[in-house]
């Protein structure tokens, strides 16, 4: 039913690559990244487990997939929202903090066991950590100051980790009032 909807919703099925990270997502999301095997993911997503091993040659390397295309999908909802703002200096780091600012239950499932999974192989995170380090150059390359820019990045992580734990402390309208405050603070000089 998935791959219909996607179907419908692009006009095109999904490759077996993609087939294989959505299935990796929904048995991670059911059972934690600890728990997946490559039999679970090689039938949720209807491949055999050689075409499963084709694609991901071990249970590494899918975990890794799967960082990778969060990745990507965090860096795509980031050039959405910097299309409908205005140029200026703050414009990348306003769109980081609005990609962050809608909850997305099945993202947070989804991060929560791979930052589990990436306790045990801290490799895991090599490729998150230099999305980072090249998302934070954005973010100070129309001239913004890099210690705001780390203030408002610092505070955007604490908010998303608070909800990832469970912890967050604030109902809707309060975070919604955090995020208008940290959108003002990259307007600020």
């Amino acid at each position: 039913m998935k791959d219909m909807n996607r179907t419908r919703r692009t006009g095109r099925r999904p490759n077996s690559r993609e087939a294989i990270l959505d299935a990796a997502e929904s048995v991670v999301a059911d059972v934690g990244a600890s728990h997946m095997t490559l039999d679970a993911v090689s039938a949720k997503a209807g491949v055999s487990k050689g075409g499963l091993l084709y694609h991901f040659p071990s249970k590494q390397a899918l975990l890794r997939g799967m960082v990778e295309r969060l990745i990507g999908n965090f860096a795509a909802a980031r050039e959405r929202e910097a299309a409908g703002l205005p140029e200026g200096p703050s414009r990348s780091l306003k769109a980081h903090v609005l990609s962050w600012s809608p909850r997305n239950r099945r993202r947070e499932k989804l991060m929560a066991a791979l930052i589990a999974a990436a306790a045990h192989d801290p490799h895991l995170l090599k490729p998150a950590t230099e999305a980072y380090r090249k998302a934070f150059g954005e973010f100070i390359a129309g001239g913004l100051r890099p210690e705001r820019a780390a203030v408002i990045t610092m505070a955007v992580d604490g908010l998303s980790i608070l909800q990832l734990l469970g912890m967050f402390p604030f109902d809707a309208d309060q975070r919604k009032s955090i995020i208008e405050e940290l959108l003002r603070l990259a307007d600020e000089v």
